[in-house]
């Protein structure tokens, strides 16, 4: 017999059933029957989780124990699903039982549910845990204007209903934030030993290049010529401040080449850096990445300065910043963020 032969001739069967009971009780009885067989005609999921259970353990009372359901509670769910089957799902031995080859069928069916619940689940947590809450970054200059702004227009538009607020300063300051911040994006990946269990990587390696006035003697050479730095004893130097990780690059490359560079003029903001070397105050020093306004222009420097835009953070990572982390790496791979011609190693 086919399996619709099987269904016509098991609903004619609850038919006369209804009819019986029907005649023996009430029209309400027999109409709870025929109403139990159409419900049953696709089975209840919560039948065959109970089944997997069932069947691993080997043990209806053991299954109970573990769904939280008396003894016969889980077997009258084991009758349901016979019922609906048609066959005998397991056969009883001693205080066990044991899946006939038809309910180890059954139980891989049951299983592949069981685990297409347990996946749905899961998704459900992530959306919920990203659909709303909070994100806090602190980063270097550097890293929010070149690094952050675009991955954040990208993050609302898949996380709209998540707040990002970005505190932009200085490495050093950036640095001392990451207790309070979900990510820290600083210009190398030192951890403060002052905070345990941080975590760190670099996400980019570029170089710092000197920053010129269009007029200035050195902006008349050639744009890939370099710029030594003996070249800059007795100009005047531009800086941000103490705790910039630009600053901290430059003032090491200093030392390493046996320059003391002379410190007349200090900004907090790389855009007023710019200011000042746009006016003439002297020649400053930029990240590669940096975007240059058509007055100014950077030549690259030898020997080389190295910048590292890394992330620092404490783990385990909140599901926003994971997120936010992950976006960031996407448009890394993807190309968004790479160097001008003629920067790099």
């Amino acid at each position: 017999m086919d399996r619709a032969g099987a269904k016509r001739t098991h609903a004619a069967g609850l038919v006369k059933i209804a009819a019986w009971q029907a005649a023996v009780y009430s029209p309400a009885v027999a109409l709870m029957a025929i109403s139990e067989w159409c419900v049953m005609a696709r089975p209840d999921p919560q039948l065959l989780l109970t089944w997997t259970v069932v069947a691993r353990m080997g043990s209806i009372n053991a299954a109970a124990d573990t769904l939280g359901l008396t003894q016969p509670a889980v077997s009258n769910q084991l009758r349901r699903l016979q019922e609906w089957l048609g066959e005998p799902l397991y056969r009883r031995h001693g205080r066990g039982v044991t899946p006939t080859a038809l309910g180890k069928r059954l139980l891989r069916i049951a299983s592949q549910i069981e685990a297409a619940l347990t996946d749905a689940e899961v998704l459900r947590t992530d959306v919920q845990g990203l659909m709303q809450g909070s994100l806090l970054l602190a980063a270097s200059q550097t890293n929010a204007e070149f690094l952050l702004l675009r991955a954040m227009a990208v993050f609302q538009k898949r996380y709209p209903m998540i707040t990002v607020r970005l505190q932009s300063a200085n490495s050093e300051e950036a640095r001392r934030r990451v207790d309070v911040a979900d990510l820290a994006f600083v210009e190398d990946a030192v951890l403060p030993e002052s905070v345990p269990g941080l975590k760190g990587k670099t996400l980019i390696e570029t170089d710092i290049r000197i920053l010129l006035n269009a007029d200035h003697p050195l902006a008349q050479r050639p744009e890939d010529e370099p710029v030594a730095l003996s070249e800059l004893a007795g100009v005047s130097v531009v800086w941000r401040e103490p705790g910039s990780g630009t600053r901290d690059r430059v003032e090491v490359a200093f030392r390493q080449a046996g320059l003391e560079p002379e410190i007349r003029y200090e900004f907090s903001a790389g855009a007023a850096v710019r200011e000042a070397v746009r006016c003439g105050l002297g020649v400053g020093f930029v990240s590669a990445l940096s975007a240059t306004p058509p007055d100014l222009c950077t030549r690259p420097v030898v020997p080389r300065i190295v910048q590292s835009l890394s992330v620092i953070y404490q783990g385990p990572l909140s599901r926003p910043g994971e997120a936010f982390l992950a976006v960031l790496e996407d448009m890394m791979r993807a190309g968004v963020y790479a160097a001008p011609r003629g920067v790099g190693p």
